[in-house]
């Protein structure tokens, strides 16, 4: 069991969360350099995140608070931070969009941001929700159609 790796149930957690940052981060940071077009570096950050919770559905128990019930409340201020995180390299890709490839969003850069990083939460939760039946990528090419229309118009 993972947890006889760790001294405690909190380090646990802690090495997960970090794995989760590790991965999402990395991989992020290797789509920006990757590609220069707003609404594709957007749709890979979001596929992104969905395929890794498909592939690790305890760890998305772990990032949406449901194994950390109970739990240190530095453990969920660090899932907090991760989602910020999400939502900060989201925002300013956006910002970037509309200075280098002079694209006018439907909204702001906050709120496109912020309905993305809500919109992977929520398939995320679904997933948990249906005891990981219904996987964050289905219907993705149409959800991410909706998305795109609503941010890019």
């Amino acid at each position: 069991a993972l947890y006889r790796h760790f001294p405690s149930k909190a380090r646990m957690f802690e090495g997960l969360i970090s794995f989760a940052e590790d991965g999402i981060f990395t991989r992020i940071n290797q789509i920006l350099e990757e590609d220069r077009e707003t609404r594709q570096r957007s749709a890979r950050i979001l596929y992104l995140m969905l395929a890794f919770a498909e592939r690790n559905p305890g760890i998305v128990r772990v990032l949406l608070g449901d194994a950390l019930m109970g739990e240190h409340e530095r453990l969920h201020d660090r899932i907090e931070a991760f989602f910020g995180r999400l939502q900060t390299q989201l925002r300013q890709v956006l910002r970037e969009s509309q200075m280098r490839e002079d694209i006018q969003l439907a909204v702001t850069p906050e709120a496109a941001a912020e309905m993305l990083v809500v919109y992977v939460e929520g398939r995320m939760r679904q997933f948990l929700r249906t005891r990981f039946q219904t996987t964050p990528l289905s219907n993705w090419e149409a959800e991410w159609r909706i998305l795109d229309a609503g941010i890019f118009g």
